[in-house]
C-alpha cells in the first residue's frame, strides 16, 4: 500500500471515529449537588432547618403559615428536588425577581427546574402547616436518576394497576410495571385502594418502590385509611361495598385502560381487603360502561367499556407471565429482579415473610383473563395486551381527525359547488400474533440518524478512495 493511500485511509478512520465520539462530547453532563455548599436559614423559624439537608425522610422541618426560608448556593443551582412529607395545597418559590407557583399537585417528591440559574432562592410556605423531610439543589446537567420528576396521572392509561396497599403492586402483580412500562413504554397507571398516611414513611417507601421500576406517572391513593381485615365480611363492613365499587368505576372511566391488574379473588395470602378490592373491580367492570350506575362520574368522565380484567390466580382462562426476560431500560435485569428492587424500597416491610416469587402458591406470574369484551387469550402468548389492537387515545385522536376533516370539508364547499368526498378508510386492523406498536415509543432521535448518515458517507469515502489509488496503481503497471 502506497503512503498516500495509507494516509487516505487513516484520515477516513479518525473521521469515522471522531463521528463516533460525537454523542459522548455533546452528552448532558450530570449535575453537581449543591446541597452541602448551600446557606439555608429563615428570620420567621429557623428551628430544625438541619433536618433538610441530613439526607434522612424520618427527620423534618415543620413550619407555620407563611414561613420563608432562604437559600444561597454558592454556585448557581438550576434544579431543586424537594421531599415534602405530606401532600399541601402549594407554596411559593421566588428567584432572579421571579415567582414561582410549586406544590398545587399535591406530589410528595418534587422536581422544579428552574428558567435561570439563581444563587439565592427564597420558599414561602403557605399552608397552615408544612412538613419538609429534604432539599436538594444542583447545577446544570442531568439530575440524578433517583431525582424523581413525577408526571401528573395519565388522561388515558393504557394499563391500570389497583393494589390495595403500598408493596401490593411489586409482590403480587411482579413484572408487569417494569415490564410494561419502564420497558416497553406504555402509559402505566397505579391505582391504590388504601392511604398508608398514619405510618408517616411508607408513602415515601412506596414512590420510591414506583420510581425504580420504571413509573413515572404519580400514583393515584384514595383516602381509605388501611385496616387490617381477615374476611371479605370484616371488609365490607369497614369499608362498605358500594364506596369502593363507587370508586373503581370512577377510575375506569377516567382513566379509560386497556387492561386492568387486580388481586387475587381469596386475597392472596387471605387478607379481606384484598378480597374486597378483587371482588368489586369484578363487578365494576361491566358496570362501567352502564350510564345508569354511578352518575356522578359519567357526568365527569363519560362511560367506558374495559377491554379486560386480569386477577391475580385466578382459575379460569390463565396465563402464565414470563417475567425472566432482561430489560435494556433496566440494564439487562430480569422484570422479577425489578419488581424484587422495588420491594426492598419498602423498607419498613422486610421484617415480614413476604418474597416476590414467580414459583409456589402465590406465584406472580399467574394471571386469569376474569372479564374480557375482545375474546379470550391465547394461553401460550404471555401477554396482558393480547388481543388489543387499538388504544383508547388512539381513537381520540382519529375522532379528532375526521372532525378537522369535516370541518375543513365544509369550509371549502358552498352550496352552488359541493364536492362528496370518498369516506376515510379505518385503520387495518393489526395481527394478533404481535404485540400492538404505539407510536413514538422507540423512534429514533435526529442525532443518531445524523451520525449514522454521516458515517455511511465516511465508509463510502474511504471505498472511493480506495479504489481510485487502485486504478491509479493499474495503469502504472500497464
Amino acid at each position: 500500500m502506497s503512503g498516500k493511500r495509507a494516509a487516505a485511509l487513516l484520515l477516513a478512520m479518525l473521521l469515522l471515529a471522531g463521528i463516533m465520539l460525537v454523542p459522548t462530547a455533546y452528552a448532558d453532563e450530570t449535575a453537581k449537588e449543591l446541597t452541602r455548599g448551600a446557606k439555608i436559614t429563615s428570620v420567621d423559624d429557623p428551628e430544625g432547618l438541619a433536618n433538610l439537608t441530613d439526607g434522612k425522610t424520618a427527620t423534618r422541618y415543620i413550619c407555620a403559615a407563611g414561613t420563608r426560608v432562604k437559600v444561597e448556593c454558592e454556585e448557581p443551582a438550576s434544579q431543586i428536588y424537594i421531599i415534602i412529607d405530606r401532600p399541601v395545597d402549594g407554596y411559593q418559590l421566588k428567584y432572579n425577581g421571579k415567582t414561582l407557583q410549586c406544590g398545587q399537585n399535591g406530589f410528595l417528591h418534587e422536581y422544579i427546574a428552574l428558567e435561570e440559574p439563581a444563587k439565592e432562592l427564597e420558599f414561602t410556605f403557605t399552608a397552615e402547616k408544612t412538613s419538609v423531610c429534604e432539599l436538594y439543589l444542583f447545577g446544570a446537567g442531568d439530575a440524578p436518576e433517583w431525582v424523581q420528576k413525577w408526571t401528573l396521572p395519565y388522561d388515558d392509561a393504557d394499563i391500570l394497576v389497583m393494589p390495595t396497599h403500598a408493596d401490593d403492586e411489586h409482590l403480587w402483580f411482579g413484572g408487569t410495571m417494569p415490564y410494561y412500562g419502564g420497558e416497553l413504554g406504555y402509559k402505566v397507571q397505579v391505582a391504590y385502594m388504601t392511604n398508608h398516611w398514619g405510618e408517616r414513611y411508607r408513602p415515601h417507601e412506596l414512590l420510591n418502590g414506583l420510581w425504580k421500576v420504571g413509573i413515572t406517572a404519580y400514583p393515584v391513593i384514595s383516602d381509605f385509611v388501611d385496616a387490617y381485615s381477615e374476611t371479605l365480611k370484616d371488609a365490607e363492613n369497614f369499608y362498605g361495598r358500594e364506596k369502593i365499587l363507587e370508586w373503581q368505576v370512577m377510575l375506569l372511566r377516567r382513566f379509560k385502560p386497556e387492561v386492568v391488574v387486580g388481586h387475587d379473588l381469596e386475597g392472596e395470602y387471605g387478607h379481606g381487603a384484598h378480597r374486597l378490592n378483587a371482588s368489586t373491580l369484578l363487578e365494576a367492570a361491566p358496570l362501567a360502561a352502564d350510564a345508569s350506575s354511578f352518575p356522578e362520574s359519567v357526568e365527569k368522565y363519560g362511560t367506558w367499556e374495559l377491554p379486560k380484567l386480569y386477577l391475580h390466580l385466578y382459575p379460569e382462562n390463565q396465563i402464565v407471565m414470563d417475567w425472566s426476560m432482561s430489560l435494556e431500560r433496566f440494564g439487562g435485569k430480569t422484570a422479577l429482579e425489578m419488581a424484587k428492587e422495588g420491594y426492598l424500597e419498602h423498607v419498613s416491610q422486610q421484617a415480614y415473610w413476604f418474597e416476590v416469587k414467580d414459583t409456589g402458591k402465590y406465584a406472580c406470574t399467574r394471571f386469569g383473563l376474569a372479564y374480557t369484551t375482545v375474546g379470550e387469550d391465547d394461553a401460550e402468548k404471555h401477554d396482558f395486551l393480547q388481543n388489543i389492537t387499538h388504544f383508547s387515545d388512539e381513537y381520540d385522536i382519529i375522532e379528532e381527525s375526521e372532525e378537522s376533516m369535516e370541518t375543513s370539508a365544509e369550509e371549502q364547499s358552498s352550496p352552488e359547488e359541493s364536492v362528496q368526498e370518498e369516506p376515510e378508510e379505518p385503520p387495518a386492523e393489526q395481527s394478533t400474533e404481535e404485540k400492538p406498536e404505539k407510536s413514538g415509543k422507540n423512534g429514533a432521535s435526529p442525532l443518531v440518524i445524523l451520525l449514522t448518515g454521516a458515517a455511511v458517507l465516511v465508509i463510502v469515502a474511504a471505498l472511493m478512495l480506495q479504489i481510485h489509488f487502485d486504478r491509479k496503481a493499474g495503469k502504472k503497471a500497464r
